[in-house]
This record gives C-alpha cells, structure tokens and sequence, in this order.
C-alpha cells in the first residue's frame, strides 16, 4: 500500500468527518446521448467548481457509443482532440522532453501507440469492459517453423543481442533505423495486436541503415548485429507477432495513461510511491482530471475539478478527490452509485471537460486551454457491434 495502515485508517476517519461536512449542490444536469448524462456541481464549502460525465456503460453501448482516445502529432487543446464528440476530458502527463508523447500507455483504435511504463492506465477491452491497471507487456514471434523468438524492443532500435519491432507510429532520430538486420513484415489481416496475435508475410529482408517509413498494415522487424537467429526468418516465410498486455487477458481497443491511481477496490488509494510520483503532487490542492468506474463497471465517471481560482474553486488534493469520488458521487448520478476504482490523470493547467463541443470548465490558466498530448473521449460511433 502506499501509506501504514495505521495512517490509512486515520486518514479514512479524518475524511470521512469532512465529506459529512459539506453538501452538493447541483447546478445542472442534461442527458447529451442515451447513457450519457452531464453534471455541473458546486460545493460552496470548498469552494469547489466539479464537472461529472455519467457514462451507463450497456446503454449507451446499445445505442452505439463509444468510449475513445484521441491524439494528433503535436499537443493540441482538448476541445480540437474533442471535434464532434458527445464530451471529453485531457489524457496523459507528457512525457518529459518531447511535445507530442504520452507518458505512458497510449492504445488507439486497437492501434499500440506507446507502451507501458511504471503508472497505472485506464483501458477499454473490445467488449467495452473499463478497466485500471499498471500493465506491463511481452511481444514475441513464432517463426515459420514454430520456433518462439523474444522481441525485446517497440519502436526503438535494438541493442546487440535483440529484436525489435516497429509499427507506423515509431520515431527515430533523423527517421532512419540502424540494425544489422530488418524484415519488412506485410499482415495478413487485423493490426490489432494488444493481447492478440498477427499473421505476417515476410516481404523484405534488409540490412544495415534504412529510412523508417511505414505503412498501417506493415511493421519491421529488427536485429541487433550480435543477434543468433535471424536465419530462422526467410524471404516469404508467413510468421505470427504476438503481444501480451498483462493483466489484462480481453483484446485492448482503447488505453490512455496517468497516475497515480486513487482508488482502489472501493478504498483511498493514493499510490504516488509505486508511480514514481511525488507527495507534494498528491497533497496540494490542484485542478485535477480524473476516472472512474462503478464496483460493477457498468458506469462510468469521467470528472473534472477546477482550481487556483480562489473565490470559485480552489482545487483539491488527490486524498479529497478520490474521497469525493468514493462517496458522493451516488448522491447526483443517475445510477446512484460511487466510484469503486480511480485513476487521476494530467491535471493543473492541462485539466479541461469538453461536453458537446464546448469547454465546460474554467482552465486554470490566464491564457485558457492548454495544449495536451492525447483525450478520451465518448462519441457517437455508430458501428454495429454487439455488447456480450
């Protein structure tokens, strides 16, 4: 756990006393699709300014919504990721150094983007089951000839004695690859590949120093130059790519990172050690993006906290948050229901809601809506899949 259970239990009494202290008041509520309902509420006590989306997970499935994640190269706002969705919030910190990476896992259309790294992610599996987790992944190939080779790299050259694969989102300096082996692959069919398996055609064999420049349907295989068997890969040859994303065992459609998590089987969980985040991000009073989801993952919250506005909201603490989420959310939602699990995500001046095409919230900063590297979104998706 991230705190003593001792200091957790004065902590669930001390924030148990306060949230019996303040009351909602709500503002506004509006059903923008069906299953999908808006909440604006003020609690003066804080004071707090808080933007709820309510998403009855089989409805609006059934309806034909969807739960998606957005990005386009460089950062942009939240309301342009947002263009023609029911309603949004900001993603994942960025991460440091670059202008347009997500920090961690980044899953798009079924479509991996970016791997894990060591904070938890919100994910939708192609059944649209929500799902919070810190993930960790294992690529493999199973050659022609039934031979299992270790790839130990995505979208990032080999060391010596390694594989690595890439896909049509990878970057390397100056777009160019250096390996002392490389296998165009062409698929055979999906390029989905989260916890599922791909057949490839081997189209090309390649050596040494190339321009990195593929198509959505072709991915590249690549040999360090102390690497023993890339004999076992021949010109023509149909091979099978796998990806394990552990724990989760469903087929990933949708994955967009954040951290730390905040809830917890029903329970304050702020684990800011375990993700490498520091207490004094958790224990100020910032804007803060967060979501969660129901004990029986059939609704679920995406929420927003205005902050550093004194006067019309001050913005919480991860503890007042994940509190808040926990339970007072049962007192406006439609479902009558808390937030059993919780992750927050990039807060401060990046927190942002977009609910039909217009920003709901009051951007922290003096100059508005800040730039962000990916959203998720809820849209109207109007495909014609069915809910198990």
């Amino acid at each position: 756990m991230a705190i003593s259970h001792r200091a957790s239990t004065r902590l669930f009494i001390a924030l148990f006393a306060w949230s019996l202290s303040w009351s909602c008041t709500q503002e506004n509520t509006e059903e923008i699709a069906p299953g999908v309902v808006y909440h604006k509420i003020h609690v003066p006590e804080g004071p707090w300014r808080i933007h709820v989306v309510e998403v009855d997970l089989p409805r609006s499935w059934a309806a034909g919504i969807r739960v998606r994640t957005a990005k386009q190269g460089e950062a942009q706002k939240t309301s342009s990721l947002a263009a023609g969705a029911l309603a949004a919030i900001n993603g994942d910190f960025l991460f440091p150094g670059e202008s347009s990476q997500p920090a961690g896992l980044y899953i798009e259309s079924g479509n991996l983007i970016r791997i894990p790294q060591r904070r938890s992610a919100f994910a939708i599996t192609e059944t649209g089951q929500p799902l919070i987790a810190v993930y960790k992944m294992e690529w493999g190939l199973l050659t022609a000839k039934g031979e299992h080779l270790h790839i130990a790299g995505f979208n990032r050259e080999p060391a010596l004695g390694e594989l690595a694969v890439f896909n049509d989102h990878a970057h390397v300096p100056g777009d160019s690859l250096h390996a002392a082996t490389g296998f165009l692959l062409q698929g055979l069919g999906s390029t989905s590949i989260v916890n599922d398996t791909i057949s490839f055609q081997v189209q090309q064999i390649r050596r040494e120093v190339w321009p990195l420049s593929l198509q959505h349907d072709h991915w590249l295989l690549a040999a360090g130059a102390e690497y023993e068997a890339t004999e076992q890969i021949a010109l023509g040859d149909t091979v099978q790519l796998y990806c394990r994303l552990a724990p989760a065992h469903a087929k990933l459609m949708e994955a967009i990172s954040g951290g730390p998590r905040i809830l917890r089987n029903g329970g304050v969980s702020i684990e800011v050690e375990e993700e490498r985040l520091s207490r004094s991000f958790a224990d100020k009073r910032h804007p803060r993006t967060a979501i969660g989801y129901s004990q029986n993952a059939e609704v679920l919250f995406l929420i927003v906290v205005d902050g550093r506005q004194p006067g019309y909201s001050v913005g919480m603490s991860l503890e007042e948050l994940a509190e808040f989420m926990r339970t007072r959310l049962a007192e406006f939602s439609r479902a009558k229901v808390n937030a059993y699990q919780g992750l927050n995500l990039d807060g401060g001046g990046s927190t942002t809601m977009v609910v039909s095409e217009q920003v709901v919230n009051k951007p922290s900063d003096p100059t508005g809506e800040r730039p962000v590297v990916n959203a998720l979104l809820v849209v109207a998706d109007a495909r014609d899949e069915e809910r198990p």
